[in-house]
């Protein structure tokens, strides 16, 4: 065999062996890729995990504290231990924090419908509220349409021809609101003006009353059909000096305010919780609506929207 040849076979030799480490490289790179992806999948999947573990101890714990204020408490005020500003609480990896709100301290769209008539005095006081946003009062007509039981469009309301002349068409509930997202669906309640309601509006499972010890400012304003002045000083008094009665309620009020058009009380038995979890890089917020009921029975949840889970990723991560 000539030199040229021993040349010849040690160069073949040498791109083989080559040609084996690159092959055996890529393996061990795919492979340490697909283990870091599943050990990161699996790591979202324990925090997941938990985060929901923390979320139905949250949901339990408020329930307990509802359920002992109303053993111990007649009136449901600002000044009670629910209503407190909590700070966010560490818990293993992560913290978690909880917000409870009166929901009956907002204007309760299915108020618009009581014993299945329309509520004149509700009504009145939506379009107060509208008016005072810069809306249109108008829009009443078309959520009555949208939840009455009837197919019968009101003046300046919209019913079943008028969606489904749309695209795509679809028809009015014809029944209580279930969401406040909902309203998206009403002719006029463009995501705009369902945004800038959104803080003073809810949406509960049945009519209910306001309860003048909680109520938001602009809602507590809408009650009356003229605005009583001077009302900062009964925000104020009330926090450490809550209404006991309705009796008490005009007692407080400036003198020579009218009395509210609309049903109002003193007592709460739906309440909007707020739950934030952050465990590792999962960030997870939950809405929570507790009934607790005026029979006394324990508070429960009625429902729970979660958002979207959130994974923080670093800016090199593309797992």
């Amino acid at each position: 065999m000539t030199a040229n040849s021993h040349s010849h076979q040690r160069g073949i030799v040498l791109i083989t062996a080559i040609l084996i480490v690159v092959i055996i490289a890529s393996v061990a790179a795919t492979l340490g890729l697909a283990q870091q992806v599943w050990l990161r999948q699996t790591e979202n999947f324990v925090d997941r995990a938990q985060a929901d573990s923390l979320r139905y101890s949250a949901i339990n714990w408020v329930a307990i504290l509802l359920t002992r204020d109303a053993k111990d408490n007649k009136v449901d005020h600002l000044d009670e231990l629910w209503a407190k500003q909590l700070p966010p609480l560490p818990t293993e990896g992560g913290m978690i924090a909880v917000a409870i709100r009166d929901a009956q301290s907002l204007f309760n769209l299915n108020n618009l419908i009581r014993n299945n008539a329309p509520s004149p005095t509700d009504i009145s006081m939506f379009q107060r509220l509208l008016t005072a946003q810069g809306l249109d009062p108008a829009l009443v007509y078309t959520l009555l349409d949208w939840i009455d039981q009837d197919s019968q469009a009101s003046q300046g309301g919209a019913e079943d021809v008028d969606y489904l002349a749309g695209s795509p068409p679809y028809r009015a509930a014809n029944q209580l609101l279930t969401s406040i997202d909902e309203l998206r669906l009403i002719r006029g309640f463009t995501p705009q003006v369902v945004e800038k309601l959104r803080p003073l509006i809810t949406v509960l499972p049945k009519s209910t009353t306001i309860n003048v010890n909680t109520a938001i400012e602009p809602v507590l304003l809408a009650m009356f059909p003229s605005p009583p002045a001077g009302l900062d000083g009964f925000l104020k008094n009330r926090e450490t000096q809550p209404i006991k009665d309705q009796g008490d309620f005009m007692k407080q009020l400036p003198a020579g305010s009218p009395a509210p058009q609309v049903a109002y009380g003193i007592n709460t038995e739906y309440f909007l919780v707020t739950i934030g979890v952050r465990i590792g890089r999962l960030d997870r917020r939950s809405e929570v609506l507790v009934e607790r009921p005026i029979s006394g029975q324990p508070a429960h949840a009625l429902w729970f929207r979660t958002n979207p889970v959130q994974i923080q990723t670093k800016t090199d991560e593309n797992t």
